[in-house]
This record gives structure tokens, C-alpha cells and sequence, in this order.
């Protein structure tokens, strides 16, 4: 490279055969434009099964006098990038219960909008925003989901296109890395599989009757959509070379690992202009079916037993987390250990995000990121139990977002009328509007969030 000549992100060294991307370097930055001109990032994390509300709750201070509650203590660190935001309420959803929940928690879709399923399902968040903040970016969004295990599409998709219209989630690690960055062998696996899955679908649709008809043509409609991403993803002129990042051809055996691959990959993502809108499902909703989310264990954790000894009695040690929401009282111990688990994997992402240089910022002053469920914890109350409430959700923010959220390290109250708390949807109403995007409101919203900003 003559001495002298712009560097740009695009820049790559070559030799023997190899070619690596660059970190970002102050040459880069012109000396006559602002510092600052790094794109906005927006990424939602998604804890699964409702977080204890007695543990998320009571946080007191701001900014390096902030104290934080047993259970965001991984947070420690970045709690001058935070803000906590509680009072907010998640959107009901159906009898059901939580296997119609999760496709609710981006959307919080007005009521009565539902799709051939009953359910009540619109366009999510993140696939508003998608195409004015990755605009120029190689593929609108992403979405990723640390789940293998489970059927129901109401249950495992965060990001949905509209009513009955999941966009579909990655759960391979492999997969995901072939579509940033190329792997004609992965590519054409996949490929095949939805080949085969259409081709299916194809001939169940002559055989069933109109309101079927319809539930397939929006099912199809998600393989698609995925049809399209790999489309996109081979007819890339703009692909970067592979980082040095050592991406596993079979699934990883342990849960900690195969969640931090994602967010790697995820970081990545962002980093590297891939998409500056994601959604990564931490676990998902499906009911009952052996290695679902329902049934995460102490073990499948890698939470040491020997940690609660004493305090919760040995036949409650190796129950799964959803049936230890059924029955609070003696469980909480283990409900909490595995809610400090999720936050750890958070605190592990901002860290990561936070290592990454943008001219005078790091990638995490530069993004939103949201972490928090659609369903709320019911403490040890008479009659509650943590997994199903609605009230009170999990929810806090990290990141400066290029300069949008001017005062983070704080705790927001919104409990609204008669301490009753505020809708789910005022805060993606008031995050898409942050964004510049004109709206007035939201699913099920009845305002914006005051103070955010």
C-alpha cells in the first residue's frame, strides 16, 4: 500500500495466501471530519422464562454510586453505561402462557391482532428499525437464538416481519459464521434443508383444508425469507475476510459455550458493518419436550450444586428451571443462581463491546443494547410465583448510543397511575423514535418513556 493512501475499513493485509481484516486505526479517521461517525447499533437480548423480580429489583445511587441488587453484580463494571428501567409491564398474552410469549416482548402487539394461529403476533422493533439504521450495512438484521430444542414459532422467534411472519432464528454457530463470511459447503447444506422443508410443506398444503392453508403459507413464508438471507449472503461482493475465530463444525457441548459463540459472533457482526440491528434469544419458551429452555438444570448451567448447599433442600437441586418457578418458596436460591447466570453472559457481551475501539469510543458508546423478557417474577408472594407475572419486568439498557442516551447510570421509575406500572411497548416506542423514525405509537403503547433520552 503506497504511503500516504487512505485506510479504510474495507482494508485487509495480504500475503502468503491469507488475508486478515483490520482492527479499527486512527488513520482511518479522517482529520478533517468529527471523531464520532460511527453508525448506531441496536441489539436485544432476551432472558428467558421471566427473571425474579425480587432480585432484579432495588437497585439505589447513579453513576459510580450505584448499588446493584446480588443478582447484577456481573454488571459492576459497566454500571456507569446502565440504565435500569423499572415499572414497565409486559404485553398479556393468551391462556397459553408462556409458549405465546416470547413473539409478544419486541412487539407487544395491539390486541386483536392476530395471525391464522389465534396468536396475537406484528411486526417487531427490530425489524423497524432495520432498515434505516442498517441501511448500506450487508444484511438488514440478525437474528440468533442459543436454543436447538423446541417446535412451537410462537415460543422460540424474537423478530417477526408482521402478523403470522416469524423471520427465523440461527442457532448454529457454523451457520452463522458461513453467512458472514462465507462457507459455500454450509450454505448448500442449508440450502438443501429448506429445499426439502418447502418441498414438504408444498405437499401438505394440497392436503389440508383453507384455514391450514393459510398457517402454511405464513410458515412458508419464514423459509423464504431465510431462502433470501442465503441469496443475499452468496451474490456478497462486499464480503470481509474471516477473523481469526475458532467456529466448531458440530454444535458446542456445553450451554456456556455455545452461548458465548453467538455473542462473539454477534459482536462481530456489529463490528465489522455486517448489520447494526440483531436479536439474540438466550433460551426460548417452549413448553415441556426434553432440552428445552423449560428444563435447564444447576448442571446443564455448570452451576456448582456445593454453592447451595445449606440452603435449598438436595431433591430440589436437580430441577429444571421452569418447574422451580412453580414452586418459589424453596427453589428461589436456584431460580437466582441461574438468573446471575444470564447477567454473567450480559456482562460478558457489554465486555466485549466494550473492548472494541471506534475513534475515541468503543463500539458499546455506540450501541443500545437491551436485555430483558416478557415475562416478570412474582417474588414469594401468596399466589405469584417468578416465572408468569407480568408486572415489573427484567428490563435495563447498556450503552451510550452514539451520543442518544445522554445519562446513563441510573435507575428510571415508571410505575405510572396508581403505581400500576407503564406498557413494555412505551419503551420501543420511544427507542424507535430516538432512532428517528416517525411514529406515534407502538403495539400496545399509550406514550413515550419521559427522561430516557
Amino acid at each position: 500500500m503506497p504511503k500516504g493512501e487512505p485506510i479504510t475499513r474495507r482494508t485487509v493485509l495480504q500475503g502468503l495466501g491469507a488475508a486478515v481484516a483490520l482492527p479499527w486505526l486512527e488513520a482511518m479517521t479522517p482529520a478533517q471530519e468529527p471523531v464520532n461517525r460511527n453508525p448506531l447499533r441496536t441489539i436485544f437480548l432476551y432472558h428467558p422464562l421471566g427473571a425474579e423480580t425480587t432480585a432484579w429489583k432495588g437497585v439505589t445511587g447513579a453513576g459510580r454510586d450505584m448499588r446493584l441488587t446480588p443478582t447484577l453484580r456481573p454488571l459492576e463494571r459497566f454500571k456507569e453505561k446502565l440504565l435500569i428501567l423499572d415499572g414497565l409491564n409486559g404485553r398479556r398474552h393468551p391462556t397459553s402462557g408462556h409458549n405465546r410469549s416470547a413473539c409478544l416482548w419486541l412487539s407487544s402487539a395491539a390486541p386483536g391482532r392476530r395471525d391464522t394461529w389465534g396468536a396475537e403476533t406484528d411486526a417487531t422493533l427490530d425489524q423497524v428499525l432495520a432498515p434505516r439504521l442498517s441501511r448500506g450495512a450487508r444484511q438488514q438484521s440478525l437474528e440468533l437464538s442459543c436454543t436447538t430444542v423446541g417446535n412451537l414459532m410462537h415460543a422460540m422467534n424474537l423478530s417477526w416481519r408482521g402478523p403470522g411472519a416469524p423471520v427465523g432464528a440461527e442457532s448454529r454457530p457454523r451457520d452463522v459464521f458461513a453467512r458472514m463470511f462465507g462457507d459455500a459447503q454450509q450454505d448448500q447444506r442449508h440450502a438443501s434443508i429448506l429445499d426439502i422443508v418447502g418441498e414438504d410443506a408444498r405437499h401438505l398444503r394440497s392436503r389440508v383444508g383453507n384455514a391450514d392453508q393459510g398457517r402454511l403459507d405464513e410458515y412458508l413464508e419464514s423459509v423464504r425469507s431465510l431462502e433470501r438471507r442465503i441469496a443475499a449472503s452468496r451474490n456478497d461482493t462486499n464480503r470481509q475476510p474471516a477473523p481469526p475465530l475458532n467456529v466448531p463444525e458440530l454444535m458446542p457441548e456445553s450451554l456456556r459455550d455455545h452461548v458465548r459463540l453467538m455473542l462473539d459472533l454477534l459482536v462481530i457482526a456489529m463490528q465489522t458493518g455486517f448489520t447494526r440491528v440483531a436479536t439474540c434469544a438466550l433460551g426460548d419458551e417452549s413448553e415441556g419436550a426434553a432440552g428445552t429452555t423449560y428444563n435447564r438444570r444447576l448442571v446443564d448451567f455448570g452451576i456448582d450444586r456445593a454453592t447451595l448447599a445449606g440452603r435449598v433442600e438436595a431433591r430440589y437441586l436437580d430441577w429444571g428451571h421452569h418447574q422451580c418457578s412453580h414452586d418459589p418458596r424453596p427453589t428461589l436460591p436456584i431460580i437466582q443462581a441461574m438468573d446471575y447466570w444470564y447477567v454473567e453472559q450480559l456482562a460478558y457481551f457489554l465486555g466485549r463491546l466494550q473492548g472494541i475501539n471506534e475513534g475515541g469510543a468503543t463500539l458499546l458508546d455506540n450501541s443500545i443494547v437491551v436485555y430483558g423478557s416478557t415475562n416478570a417474577g412474582g417474588g414469594t408472594a401468596p399466589g405469584g410465583w417468578p416465572g408468569h407475572g407480568l408486572r415489573d419486568v427484567a428490563c435495563l439498557i447498556a450503552g451510550g448510543g452514539g451520543g442518544l442516551l445522554r445519562r446513563p447510570g441510573r435507575v428510571l421509575q415508571y410505575h405510572g397511575m396508581r403505581n400500576q406500572g407503564v406498557s413494555l411497548s412505551n419503551l420501543w416506542l420511544t427507542l424507535a423514535q430516538l432512532a428517528g423514525i416517525e411514529r406515534r405509537e407502538f403495539g400496545a403503547s399509550t406514550g413515550t418513556l419521559t427522561d430516557l433520552g
